[in-house]
């Protein structure tokens, strides 16, 4: 029987928080839109939808945690329009905003990863009742 090993990517979406994990070996996943069936033409993703994709899995909290900085400060850059906007962003990313992308938290993941070679990361999450 062949050994199959599973390897991962992380990525991190425009203006988000979130890391998702994605097999790299899974070929359904679409990373490149085919628009209708036009042969072999490729496009670009919407731009609400660009991610970048990384190796592991400490960069991609660290460049999680930059870009949305970035966004907060282009939210807070445009004052009274953009507080409606920065509020729901806060509202909507505040596991990631006060847990996950802590820089603390990102430590300690990164030590456990280098002690623990079999890691599973589980982001934190709000158990509602």
């Amino acid at each position: 029987m062949k050994h199959f090993t599973n390897y991962k990517c992380y990525q991190v979406y425009k203006n988000q928080t979130n890391v998702s994990v994605v097999s790299i070996n899974d070929f359904t996943n679409h990373q490149v839109h085919r628009p209708g069936n036009i042969g072999k033409v490729y496009t670009l993703p919407p731009e609400k939808e660009m991610f970048t994709g990384y190796s592991d899995l400490v960069t991609a909290l660290e460049k999680a945690k930059v870009g949305a900085l970035a966004h907060i400060t282009k939210l807070i850059s445009r004052k009274q329009a953009g507080l409606s906007e920065l509020l729901q962003y806060r509202i909507d990313h505040y596991e990631d905003l006060n847990v996950n992308l802590l820089d603390a938290n990102i430590r300690k993941i990164e030590d456990q990863l280098r002690k623990d070679s079999n890691f599973q990361w589980v982001p934190y999450r709000i158990q509602t009742p």
